[in-house]
């Protein structure tokens, strides 16, 4: 076969003659065999061209590297759609390339590199001399394979051996022609008509522990994107229940109380059929004041409240995750970080309604803590490390203005509005039990008009009640101002665990942490530098007159 194929006298065609002859030929191994080959080979150099715009060695390469197919006038391995994973794919791509409209393009780069020519060199007769152009072709196949090949090494499909046919001439002769030294692993170039190969070396087939890790964190991704999207569901769910509860029983305790002044009304000796109106009042009371208990109970807008920072903290978590994922590789650190931010936030916010709900009525007001225990984040950055003696005290002045203001400020206005809460869940359940009772006695001689006014009275009463304490939301206002609270101290233990830290080079850069603490705060890092003065002992808590935040 070598004499009669080796000789390559049978043909003789040019770069895109060949290119068309391909769509006659027919690979039983490719699973799409109603396109023609050259729409793959322009699919593949049009995506290398997308992506390596002012490479146009490479889009050649993409546009060529199915020629070994007729190369030496013969079928030989082509190794290229191997190493060019990302753009040769098994199937075709669905974009559909008009052929007429890229084909001025690709001949022009055949003419610049004078392809056609060195084609014919090359695969039509055999060449004595070698040139510039047929070097350049070798080289652009071999700096695709080593260009590709680092990019797809990562690939966890097992080991593969690609095999590469190259033939040079016995007689050739690279007098004056400098090769440039290019690390190619396994090829090798022999003058003789023996084939080489170019061997990737084996993968493990054990999976090493950095796919561990990538596929932990990924775990621990998915779980926090479900998490998400189940408290967004289950908040809207509930803000649904607080409209619905509030519009519900303000309706049924305004009927009641119409009712209770109906049945009130004197008609004479006898009147029967006010007794219906009587005893639907009564019942339509005492459905109120069970309704109303209840949602003193549960308190839907601090339910819905707690749903919506849940959410809102568990995309934090997931972008925070994917950030360090897009910076670099997970270590098992960060593995158990997550998971530990995982089960704080699982323990902070719980998904079901009972058992596990949130007391609505704490006898102590604390802020709300969703967050483990903060450490200090390394830097690798050698150095000082860009921690100073005017940052630490910077840093310390914040902490005591954080202490003594912002945090104390909302845990005040928290105290203040539970307190309020309590008075209207006790009031309105109270004032509706009460006109039911009233409602209930209307038309007895010894008690006079006195039921009838406890009936009407006492209902509107609870319904403008119910409504100042569910419509105006009074419980999601107490769990904003413990939320506040909560984001205030997290910060605080942020900076306590910098500081805390003796060894400098253990703690996280410190212009980075500034530039952090400065958007978190709401302020520049010029306002930041104003607060170190807090942090003297002899400044008074008293003399502390601005906040630290800005934002709220």
């Amino acid at each position: 076969m070598r004499e009669e194929y080796g000789k390559l006298d049978r043909v003789e065609m040019s770069i895109w003659e060949c290119i068309e002859l391909l769509n006659e030929f027919v690979d039983e191994s490719d699973p799409d065999l109603d396109e023609p080959q050259i729409e793959h080979l322009l699919q593949t150099a049009e995506a290398i061209r997308k992506d390596y715009p002012d490479e146009d060695w490479l889009h050649l390469t993409g546009l060529i590297h199915e020629q070994s197919f007729f190369a030496f006038g013969r079928f030989v391995y082509n190794p290229l759609p191997f190493v060019l994973p990302k753009y040769d794919l098994y199937s075709k791509s669905k974009v559909r390339i008009d052929v007429e409209k890229v084909k001025p393009y690709y001949l022009s780069l055949i003419e610049k590199k004078d392809l056609t020519a060195q084609h014919r060199r090359l695969f039509g007769k055999r060449s004595t001399e070698p040139t510039e152009g047929n070097i350049s072709v070798i080289m652009a196949t071999l700096q695709a394979q080593n260009l590709f090949l680092s990019s797809s090494s990562s690939s966890p499909s097992g080991h593969r051996i690609l095999r590469a046919s190259l033939h040079v001439p016995a007689n050739l002769r690279t007098k004056g022609v400098s090769l440039p030294k290019l690390n190619l692993g396994g090829l090798s170039l022999r003058e003789d008509d023996t084939a080489t190969s170019f061997t990737q070396p084996p993968r493990p087939t054990t999976v090493s522990e950095d796919e561990h890790l990538v596929s932990k964190i990924h775990a621990i991704l998915g779980a926090v994107a479900d998490r998400a999207e189940m408290h967004a569901i289950i908040g809207a769910q509930r803000n649904d229940w607080n409209h619905l509860f509030t519009n519900s029983i303000n309706a049924i305790s305004l009927a009641a109380s119409l009712m209770a002044g109906i049945s009130s009304i004197p008609v004479g000796e006898a009147a029967p059929h006010l007794l219906a109106f009587q005893l639907s009042s009564v019942i339509l009371f005492t459905a109120a004041t069970g309704m109303m208990l209840i949602t003193s109970k549960i308190q839907p807008s601090q339910l819905a409240e707690e749903q919506r920072n849940a959410t809102r903290l568990w995309k934090q978590l997931g972008r925070s995750i994917e950030t360090t994922l897009a910076l670099r590789a997970p270590t098992q650190r960060d593995v158990d970080e997550a998971m530990e931010k995982v089960l704080a936030l699982e323990k902070a916010y719980p998904l079901p309604l009972l058992p596990g709900m949130l007391e609505k009525f704490p006898g102590i007001v604390e802020p709300t803590r969703w967050w483990p225990k903060i450490q200090p984040k390394q830097s690798p950055k050698a150095g000082s490390n860009g921690w100073s003696h005017e940052l630490e005290k910077e840093m310390r002045g914040i902490l005591r203005v954080l202490k003594a203001k912002d945090e104390q400020q909302y845990i005040t206005l928290g105290k203040l509005v539970l307190n309020m809460n309590k008075t209207l869940a006790i009031s309105g359940p109270l004032l509706a039990g009460l006109a039911a009772i009233g409602s209930g006695l209307i038309g007895s001689p010894a008690l006079g008009p006195m039921p009838a006014f406890l009936g009407v009275i006492g209902g509107v009463l609870a319904t403008v009640v119910h409504t100042l304490e569910h419509g105006g939301q009074v419980g999601m206002v107490f769990e904003l101002f413990r939320n506040c609270a909560g984001y205030y101290r997290r910060l605080q233990e942020e900076i306590e665990s910098d500081l805390g830290e003796a060894d400098v080079q253990k703690r996280e850069n410190g212009e980075l942490f500034e530039m952090k603490v400065a958007l978190q705060l709401g302020r520049s890092l010029s306002d930041l530098k104003g607060l170190a003065s807090y942090a003297s002992p002899s400044c008074e808590d008293e003399a502390i007159k601005e906040f630290a935040g800005k934002l709220f």
